[in-house]
């Protein structure tokens, strides 16, 4: 049986208008919480105590980096483990909100108690069941690459060895999301998460690496190029966030593509700018690498022929 700890009777104005806003803002550019992933660390040694929060009880026994944390337990006792949001240390964060769920099988792992490391929390209404999912919120800006998401006190009831895990995931109907202190908050997606595993299953533990290449829209409707953040900056163009792509072009510019001109070169360009040059546009995302234009055919004469022609 889960133990369900209340919700406190009194929450502030302030804080509960901040996790309606988190939840019903969509997903924009990138944020400063652009590349984090959410992990699991399990105490191995720590005994559960009836009272104080799990996340009180387990505040002090984090890890010191993301690669220290422990995704296994293997024997079949009364647990405590805690959910981060985990960030590359190069990285500069400023997390006010997530929204996470969790999956397991719930005949094999058993939860006793849970709490929330935040200010405010706003759960569905099967927290902590397979399943459901949570939003948790901080007054106060969290800015390490390691914040304190959750706790839950738990074990694995089966068969040792089995291949049984304590798993997170997306929100079930807000999805997986770090928002920042902006208003609206820019909302970064949690692009990986991690899992606690139990007997033979090592579980799973997605450390943040560092910035990651995304599309990049160049000044003037230029082409969508992959690249980093500050290399976008540096030219001028809008990145459209870490992890995105160019196919589908997300620049809100015409697209472009091969332009065939009269004189048989290649040029890129929009479709109406290959138009009003009176050339052949050869479709979107076309390229003149390697060249799609036909040559120009050469027409024999005889040099009477073009005495006669222009004199």
């Amino acid at each position: 049986m889960i133990r369900s700890r209340q919700l406190p009777s009194v929450v502030s104005a302030a804080a509960f208008s901040a996790a309606l806003a988190f939840a019903a803002v969509g997903p924009s550019l990138a944020g400063p919480n652009a590349n984090g992933t959410l992990i699991i660390h399990a105490v191995p040694g720590l005994a559960y105590c009836d009272f104080g929060t799990p996340c009180e009880q387990t505040d002090a026994y984090g890890p010191a980096t993301c690669e220290e944390a422990i995704s296994n337990l293997d024997a079949d006792a009364i647990f405590l483990w805690s959910v981060y949001a985990a960030f590359a240390p190069t990285d500069s964060p400023r997390l006010s909100g997530v929204t996470f769920g969790v999956d397991y099988d719930d005949e094999s792992v058993v939860l006793l108690d849970f709490s929330a490391c935040g200010d405010f929390e706003l759960p569905t209404g099967a927290w902590p069941q397979p399943g459901a999912g949570t939003a948790v919120t901080w007054s106060v800006t969290q800015t390490s690459p390691l914040t304190h998401v959750y706790a839950f006190v738990g074990y694995n009831y089966s068969f040792y060895g089995e291949d049984v895990s304590f798993d997170l995931v997306p929100h079930p109907s807000q999805g997986g999301f770090f928002a920042d202190d902006d208003v609206p908050s820019n909302l970064d997606p949690i692009v990986d998460y991690g899992k606690l595993g139990f007997g033979n299953n090592p579980g799973y533990l997605p450390c943040p690496s560092g910035p990651v290449p995304g599309a990049c829209c160049l000044p003037d409707c230029g082409p969508c190029v992959v690249m980093l953040d500050e290399e976008c900056l540096q030219v001028g163009g809008l990145f459209m966030g870490q992890g995105t792509v160019c196919d589908p072009n997300p620049c809100d510019c015409p697209p472009f593509g091969a332009c065939c001109l009269s004189d048989g070169s290649c040029d890129l360009g929009t479709e109406a700018e290959c138009m009003n040059q009176g050339g052949d546009w050869m479709g979107e995302g076309t390229t003149c690498d390697p060249d799609p234009c036909p040559p120009v055919p050469v027409l024999e004469s005889t040099w009477g022929r073009i005495k006669g022609t222009y004199r």
